[in-house]
């Protein structure tokens, strides 16, 4: 299982644990004031894979949760030391990685629904908005060394209950060894098998079979930029290709557009069989694709680009077809830049429908560091 996208408008029809050294937790405030150090969290072994959507045990980020009021939780999270996807966690400017920060409040709502909200585990979840920031860089971020304890203040609202649905939405601060480092805020629905078929085939029909761990992989066209450039390490992390072309020529366009490059065995974004586009997958091609806009804004050749993703806001809004050819586009949004940070606008696009869409805020520089 995992977080989907919504393919309509979305209106049918205490464990037990250990206390940790004070070193490895952070400090957050609980409601009345309580401070989270003082929580008995443990971070020395994952929480159940089911809980969090995940097949790999590797891929698991969660290490424990407790209940601190009504609607809030604390829950602890490790980051691993290398990462097949987000090595370290951390960008070369020093911020976490955006897509981590994601992925592991992303796991907290999986979480949270199922052990307090007692959404079975077949449930299928509807992912409908994301929004994120990271904090600047901490002067010793140079230092860290993996793997980071993570802790994460957790609120929770429930938008709506019925007998096959639960709308949720929630904010989660994150800290590690005391600082600050992002706020994530995630909308979403968990939803009946039966009801789930309904919103994800209509018309009764299944357009195409799962795909994941297993499957043959398909022909990926080549890169538009390394993936080095991008902030990731192997091939297949490059999301974006060349848009293909029409009788011979390129395809026209007043603005940037690529074809998604999804690799449907990927480690990461296929740990399971999925019957669509992930919408992880989405976030990170948006982000590559921010990048790469606000290079060319900024005249900067693509093997010289510095990027950092400092804010986003995504909403989804259908799902994306696997083996469908899907469309990537970024434009900026008309206010000029401010020391280097530019917004973008993002969108993906299918056979004329809109999957998603969003904005994203980062800081373009050069090689020499340099905010352009």
């Amino acid at each position: 299982m995992e977080f989907r996208a919504a393919t309509q408008p979305l209106s049918e029809g205490t464990p037990t644990v250990m206390i940790m050294e004070p070193s490895s937790t952070g400090t957050l405030e609980a409601d009345g004031g309580t401070d989270l150090t003082h929580l008995e969290l443990t971070f020395d072994r994952g929480v159940p894979r089911t809980l969090v959507h995940k097949t790999a045990v590797s891929e698991v980020l969660l290490t424990d949760a407790v209940r601190t009021g009504p609607d809030r939780f604390a829950v602890a999270a490790q980051w691993p030391r290398r990462h097949v996807l987000f090595e370290d966690g951390m960008c070369s400017a020093g911020t976490v990685d955006p897509l981590l920060l994601l992925e592991t409040v992303r796991q907290a709502g999986s979480y949270v629904s199922h052990v307090y909200y007692d959404v079975p585990l077949a449930h299928p979840f509807l992912l409908t908005s994301i929004e994120y920031e990271v904090e600047p860089p901490t002067p010793n971020f140079a230092i860290r060394q993996g793997p980071h304890c993570v802790l994460l203040d957790v609120q929770c609202v429930v938008e709506c209950r019925a007998a096959d649905r639960l709308c949720m939405s929630l904010e989660a601060r994150l800290v590690i060894d005391g600082c600050p480092e992002g706020r994530v805020g995630l909308c979403w629905q968990a939803v009946a098998p039966q009801l789930y078929a309904r919103m994800r085939h209509p018309e009764g029909l299944v357009t195409a079979p799962p795909t994941g761990p297993g499957t043959a992989p398909a022909a990926l066209a080549d890169p538009v930029a390394a993936p080095q450039v991008l902030g990731r390490q192997h091939d297949r992390d490059a999301m974006l290709a060349a848009l293909p072309a029409v009788h011979g020529t390129a395809r026209p366009t007043p603005r940037d557009a690529w074809s998604l490059r999804l690799d449907t065995t990927h480690p990461v974004y296929f740990d399971h069989a999925y019957d669509h586009v992930p919408g992880m997958a989405l976030a990170e091609s948006f982000a590559q694709a921010a990048a790469l806009t606000s290079g060319r804004l900024a005249g900067i050749p693509t093997g010289e680009l510095r990027w950092t993703l400092e804010s986003s806001a995504l909403s989804f809004a259908s799902f994306g077809e696997l083996g469908r050819p899907v469309v990537i586009v970024a434009e900026p949004v008309p206010e000029p830049p401010e020391h280097g940070r530019r917004a973008i606008h993002v969108s993906a696009e299918q056979d004329g429908r809109l999957l998603a869409h969003g904005a994203l805020i980062g800081l373009t520089s050069g090689i020499d560091g340099v905010a352009r």
